[in-house]
């Protein structure tokens, strides 16, 4: 929120050598990064969004982002992004949340979007829903299924409210899970 132009500049990336954007969906703490603080587009190359077939409404039901209308490409879950990259879908929290599996083939690392809230309380009890979730039932369904498969297979998963540095892997324990930030 606001701090996205600051988190570029500590890792050496110049927003202006981005050219597209996959958005995991449309609530304002995720799409309020295509403006800078000022109102100014925060990504002056930008060419394209890459957004859920299902969250396209929502994304142009807020006003302030109508000048982006004509960059939106809509996906589906399944859809190849790129060689390595796959669009998939991870319900529940909101309108065609979307995820992005990027697959090396040595190692595989899922952008969650907001499928984790709270990591102290739902890595040990994904069972816990959020307010947030558009259905708290298929959101806790979601959440249960991603660590089950995230665990089983190492993936490392990586979401905008897991804190510093926001990537790791899940371990099962006990009847929960653990989530390993990258060292």
């Amino acid at each position: 929120m606001g701090h996205l132009g600051e988190a570029m500049d500590e890792a050496s990336i110049d927003p202006s050598s981005v050219t597209v954007v996959a958005l995991t969906h449309t609530h304002l703490d995720h799409v309020n990064g295509l403006l800078a603080p000022d109102g100014r587009e925060m990504f002056a190359n930008l060419t394209k969004i890459l957004i859920a077939k299902d969250a396209v409404k929502s994304f142009l039901d807020k006003s302030e982002l109508e000048r982006f209308r004509h960059l939106l490409a809509p996906i589906t879950s399944g859809d190849r992004l790129a060689d390595h990259l796959l669009a998939v879908a991870i319900p529940g929290h909101a309108p065609g949340h979307m995820g992005y599996r990027l697959d090396t083939g040595d190692d595989s690392i899922l952008f969650c979007g907001d499928v984790i809230h709270v990591p102290a309380a739902q890595f040990a009890q994904p069972e816990l829903t959020w307010d947030y979730d558009d259905s708290q039932a298929v959101a806790r369904a979601t959440r249960i299924k991603l660590l089950q498969d995230a665990a089983g297979a190492r993936t490392w998963l990586a979401g905008a409210h897991l804190g510093r540095p926001g990537i790791g892997k899940v371990v099962e324990e006990g009847q929960g899970y653990s989530f390993v930030p990258v060292a």
